[in-house]
Protein backbone atom coordinates (compact mmCIF):
# COMPACT_ATOMS: atom_id res chain seq x y z
CA UNK A 1 0.00 0.00 0.00
CA UNK A 2 1.14 3.66 -0.87
CA UNK A 3 1.41 6.72 1.05
CA UNK A 4 -1.63 8.03 -2.19
CA UNK A 5 -3.56 4.61 -1.19
CA UNK A 6 -3.43 6.29 2.94
CA UNK A 7 -4.57 9.04 2.65
CA UNK A 8 -7.10 8.55 0.43
CA UNK A 9 -8.78 6.03 2.26
CA UNK A 10 -9.46 8.48 5.05
CA UNK A 11 -6.07 7.41 7.42
CA UNK A 12 -3.82 9.80 8.93
CA UNK A 13 -0.66 8.73 7.58
CA UNK A 14 0.82 9.14 11.17
CA UNK A 15 -2.01 6.66 13.18
CA UNK A 16 -1.35 4.47 10.31
CA UNK A 17 2.37 4.44 10.54
CA UNK A 18 2.16 4.19 14.35
CA UNK A 19 -0.06 1.31 14.34
CA UNK A 20 1.36 -0.53 12.46
CA UNK A 21 4.56 -0.44 14.24
CA UNK A 22 2.92 -1.23 17.47
CA UNK A 23 1.05 -4.12 15.55
CA UNK A 24 4.58 -5.38 14.70
CA UNK A 25 5.90 -4.81 18.02
CA UNK A 26 3.79 -6.50 19.82
CA UNK A 27 3.88 -9.56 17.22
CA UNK A 28 7.66 -9.90 17.97
CA UNK A 29 10.68 -8.39 17.01
CA UNK A 30 10.62 -5.01 14.91
CA UNK A 31 12.66 -3.17 17.27
CA UNK A 32 15.39 -5.98 17.23
CA UNK A 33 15.15 -6.11 12.99
CA UNK A 34 15.40 -2.46 13.03
CA UNK A 35 18.23 -2.33 14.96
CA UNK A 36 20.18 -4.68 12.91
CA UNK A 37 19.36 -3.42 9.49
CA UNK A 38 20.76 0.20 11.38
CA UNK A 39 23.75 -1.25 11.81
CA UNK A 40 24.07 -3.90 8.68
CA UNK A 41 26.61 -3.05 5.63
CA UNK A 42 27.19 -4.23 2.62
CA UNK A 43 29.45 -3.96 -0.27
CA UNK A 44 28.27 -3.25 -3.56
CA UNK A 45 30.35 -5.30 -6.55
CA UNK A 46 30.77 -4.73 -9.76
CA UNK A 47 34.16 -4.63 -12.01
CA UNK A 48 35.72 -7.76 -12.50
CA UNK A 49 38.92 -6.27 -12.74
CA UNK A 50 41.65 -7.70 -15.21
CA UNK A 51 38.74 -10.48 -16.49
CA UNK A 52 37.24 -8.44 -19.44
CA UNK A 53 33.56 -9.38 -17.94
CA UNK A 54 30.96 -6.37 -17.92
CA UNK A 55 28.87 -6.15 -14.97
CA UNK A 56 25.19 -5.88 -16.21
CA UNK A 57 23.88 -5.76 -12.99
CA UNK A 58 24.51 -5.66 -9.69
CA UNK A 59 22.83 -5.78 -6.22
CA UNK A 60 23.55 -5.37 -2.70
CA UNK A 61 21.43 -6.75 0.46
CA UNK A 62 22.21 -4.75 3.08
CA UNK A 63 20.57 -6.95 6.04
CA UNK A 64 22.46 -9.93 5.05
CA UNK A 65 25.63 -8.52 3.83
CA UNK A 66 25.70 -10.03 0.85
CA UNK A 67 26.21 -9.05 -2.44
CA UNK A 68 25.79 -10.34 -6.19
CA UNK A 69 26.84 -9.66 -9.64
CA UNK A 70 25.95 -10.47 -13.22
CA UNK A 71 28.16 -10.62 -16.43
CA UNK A 72 28.62 -11.07 -19.36
CA UNK A 73 31.64 -12.91 -20.18
CA UNK A 74 34.52 -12.02 -22.95
CA UNK A 75 33.14 -14.80 -25.28
CA UNK A 76 29.67 -13.95 -24.49
CA UNK A 77 27.22 -14.99 -27.31
CA UNK A 78 23.56 -13.60 -27.67
CA UNK A 79 22.06 -16.59 -29.21
CA UNK A 80 22.78 -18.91 -26.45
CA UNK A 81 23.25 -16.62 -23.09
CA UNK A 82 25.46 -17.99 -20.32
CA UNK A 83 26.04 -15.24 -17.42
CA UNK A 84 28.32 -15.20 -15.27
CA UNK A 85 27.04 -14.79 -11.35
CA UNK A 86 29.05 -13.91 -8.52
CA UNK A 87 27.78 -13.73 -4.62
CA UNK A 88 29.59 -12.83 -2.25
CA UNK A 89 28.65 -13.25 1.42
CA UNK A 90 29.18 -11.25 4.42
CA UNK A 91 32.97 -12.15 4.95
CA UNK A 92 33.48 -11.63 1.16
CA UNK A 93 33.43 -15.42 0.63
CA UNK A 94 32.02 -15.43 -3.31
CA UNK A 95 30.67 -17.75 -4.99
CA UNK A 96 30.71 -18.29 -8.73
CA UNK A 97 28.72 -20.05 -11.34
CA UNK A 98 27.77 -19.97 -14.43
CA UNK A 99 23.97 -19.51 -15.46
CA UNK A 100 22.56 -20.55 -19.01
CA UNK A 101 19.26 -18.50 -18.81
CA UNK A 102 17.28 -20.99 -21.48
CA UNK A 103 17.17 -23.39 -18.68
CA UNK A 104 16.19 -20.79 -15.89
CA UNK A 105 13.03 -21.95 -14.21
CA UNK A 106 11.17 -19.43 -12.76
CA UNK A 107 8.84 -22.00 -10.62
CA UNK A 108 12.52 -23.42 -9.07
CA UNK A 109 15.28 -21.52 -9.28
CA UNK A 110 17.94 -19.62 -6.97
CA UNK A 111 18.55 -15.88 -6.96
CA UNK A 112 21.47 -15.96 -8.80
CA UNK A 113 19.58 -17.44 -11.77
CA UNK A 114 16.66 -15.54 -11.37
CA UNK A 115 19.05 -12.05 -11.03
CA UNK A 116 20.63 -13.19 -14.27
CA UNK A 117 17.37 -14.25 -16.07
CA UNK A 118 15.68 -10.98 -15.51
CA UNK A 119 19.10 -9.07 -16.46
CA UNK A 120 18.91 -11.19 -19.78
CA UNK A 121 15.34 -9.87 -20.13
CA UNK A 122 16.47 -6.26 -19.82
CA UNK A 123 20.15 -6.54 -22.00
CA UNK A 124 17.64 -8.31 -25.31
CA UNK A 125 15.71 -5.33 -24.65
CA UNK A 126 12.49 -7.55 -23.51
CA UNK A 127 11.43 -5.35 -20.85
CA UNK A 128 12.86 -1.88 -18.97
CA UNK A 129 14.85 -2.10 -15.86
CA UNK A 130 12.01 -1.06 -14.06
CA UNK A 131 9.80 -4.25 -15.49
CA UNK A 132 12.64 -7.00 -15.20
CA UNK A 133 15.54 -6.24 -12.52
CA UNK A 134 13.82 -4.19 -9.91
CA UNK A 135 10.62 -6.44 -9.63
CA UNK A 136 13.04 -9.52 -9.47
CA UNK A 137 14.53 -7.20 -6.32
CA UNK A 138 11.18 -6.33 -4.83
CA UNK A 139 10.34 -10.10 -5.04
CA UNK A 140 13.51 -10.98 -3.24
CA UNK A 141 13.02 -8.78 -0.51
CA UNK A 142 9.18 -9.65 -0.21
CA UNK A 143 10.60 -13.55 -0.14
CA UNK A 144 13.20 -12.71 2.52
CA UNK A 145 11.13 -10.95 4.57
CA UNK A 146 9.67 -14.27 4.66
CA UNK A 147 12.28 -16.37 5.05
CA UNK A 148 13.64 -14.47 8.14
CA UNK A 149 10.53 -14.54 9.92
CA UNK A 150 11.18 -18.44 9.96
CA UNK A 151 14.65 -18.29 10.22
CA UNK A 152 15.24 -20.16 6.85
CA UNK A 153 16.45 -17.67 5.04
CA UNK A 154 19.27 -18.78 2.20
CA UNK A 155 20.70 -16.96 -0.67
CA UNK A 156 20.68 -20.12 -3.00
CA UNK A 157 17.44 -21.66 -2.08
CA UNK A 158 15.57 -22.69 -4.53
CA UNK A 159 12.14 -20.96 -4.88
CA UNK A 160 8.99 -20.76 -7.15
CA UNK A 161 9.40 -17.06 -7.98
CA UNK A 162 6.03 -17.23 -10.00
CA UNK A 163 4.15 -17.53 -6.56
CA UNK A 164 6.11 -15.10 -5.23
CA UNK A 165 4.72 -12.48 -7.97
CA UNK A 166 1.09 -13.79 -7.76
CA UNK A 167 1.47 -13.24 -3.78
CA UNK A 168 2.41 -9.45 -4.34
CA UNK A 169 -0.18 -9.25 -7.17
CA UNK A 170 -2.48 -10.28 -4.68
CA UNK A 171 -1.72 -8.19 -2.53
CA UNK A 172 -1.96 -5.03 -4.50
CA UNK A 173 -5.55 -6.07 -5.49
CA UNK A 174 -6.35 -6.10 -2.31
CA UNK A 175 -5.44 -3.14 -1.27
CA UNK A 176 -7.07 -1.18 -4.49
CA UNK A 177 -2.99 -0.51 -6.28
CA UNK A 178 -4.90 -2.24 -9.76
CA UNK A 179 -1.75 0.07 -11.58
CA UNK A 180 1.20 -1.52 -9.41
CA UNK A 181 -0.91 -5.10 -9.90
CA UNK A 182 -0.84 -4.65 -13.45
CA UNK A 183 2.67 -3.56 -13.50
CA UNK A 184 3.41 -7.18 -11.76
CA UNK A 185 1.12 -8.77 -14.15
CA UNK A 186 3.57 -8.09 -17.14
CA UNK A 187 6.15 -8.85 -14.51
CA UNK A 188 4.39 -12.18 -14.48
CA UNK A 189 3.71 -12.78 -17.91
CA UNK A 190 7.97 -12.81 -18.52
CA UNK A 191 8.34 -15.49 -15.68
CA UNK A 192 5.90 -17.61 -17.15
CA UNK A 193 6.79 -19.92 -20.05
Amino acid sequence: MNVNGIGTAGYPVAGYETRRTERNVAGGKFAEQAAEAAQATATLHGADEGSGDIAISSWADVVSGSSISVYKTQDFDASNPVYKVKTWDKSGNVTEQMVDVSKVDPENCDTAEMYAYTAHLKESGKGSFEDTVLKAAVAKAAKNAEQRSSATWSFSEKTDWVKIVNDIMQSEYRYGDLKGYMEWKKFLGFLER
